[in-house]
């Protein structure tokens, strides 16, 4: 398997070099954090918003680039026209799931932009010293920890809107709601803190705090004790939640399944 891994991954690398200009329209939409994060930063210079100060800011957005570039999911897009153009076909055909590949194509796209995210990200806690984080053995292993899980809870919710191409050509609709969901309740507009008590009680138990927020908050020292403990239940099973809805939406639409192959 990790030879079939290696195989993929150096195709879909190959692949990814290919349209170095997504990588610039990548970067664009990363602009709408660095916006926020100024807005945030221009509010708590009069003093701290929600416990939040200028430099928790800006290691909240920073931390926060990421966790989503790390967490991003965009596998719907190459499902649903995969299932529509009939080249799912031989990928069935093939000793190896199909999800393996999306998996592969997922993660080199990201080892292709980190070497360019990296260094910003260095250079704004450098230029920001009142900006920190929880470097302990247990926030780092908890982050680490809850990074894997949000990544697994973005693709496999992601995965399972590809899936209903399937039965329906309208996945793009879908997709701009979870996507308004998540720009909205996973943090990546405004820390969950910033939100009424109330919503963040119902945020504790959707999907979507745990798909960028929660890691946040480990990397900041803000989610320690029990209810570290119980970010990491919640979040791990919405994982498993959605990869057993997935398996079974699968079994059900490749029985459905009759395209040829492209």
């Amino acid at each position: 398997m990790i030879r079939k891994y290696l195989a993929f991954f150096r195709a879909c690398w190959a692949i990814s070099l290919e349209y170095r200009a997504e990588g610039f329209v990548w970067m664009l939409t990363n602009l709408l954090s660095i916006i926020m994060m100024l807005v945030w930063l221009s509010l708590s210079s009069a003093g701290p918003v929600a416990g939040f100060t200028s430099g928790d800011f800006v290691a909240y957005y920073m931390v926060g680039l990421i966790v989503r570039h790390m967490t991003g999911a965009w596998t719907s897009f190459d499902l649903d026209t995969s299932i529509r153009e009939g080249t799912l076909s031989p990928q069935l055909v093939r000793p190896i799931h199909p999800v393996h590949w999306y998996v592969a194509a997922n993660w080199s796209e990201k080892a292709t932009r980190l070497g360019i995210l990296l260094p910003l990200v260095a250079l704004a806690f450098v230029l920001t010293p009142s900006a920190h984080l929880d470097v302990t053995p247990v926030s780092v292993g908890a982050f680490l920890l809850s990074l894997v899980g949000a990544w697994l809870v973005s693709f496999l919710s992601d995965y399972m809107i590809g899936i209903l191409s399937f039965w329906t050509s309208q996945t793009a609709a879908f997709n701009q709601v979870m996507w308004g969901l998540k720009l909205v309740l996973s943090g990546i507009l405004a820390p969950i803190q910033m939100f009424p008590p109330a919503v963040q009680v119902v945020l504790d138990w959707l999907p979507f705090r745990y798909m960028l927020a929660f890691s946040n908050e480990i990397a900041l020292g803000q989610t320690q004790g029990e209810r570290l403990l119980f970010g990491l239940v919640v979040q791990w099973a919405w994982v498993a939640f959605f990869f057993l809805l997935t398996r079974l939406m699968w079994k059900l639409g490749t029985r459905s399944y009759s395209a040829v192959g492209a």
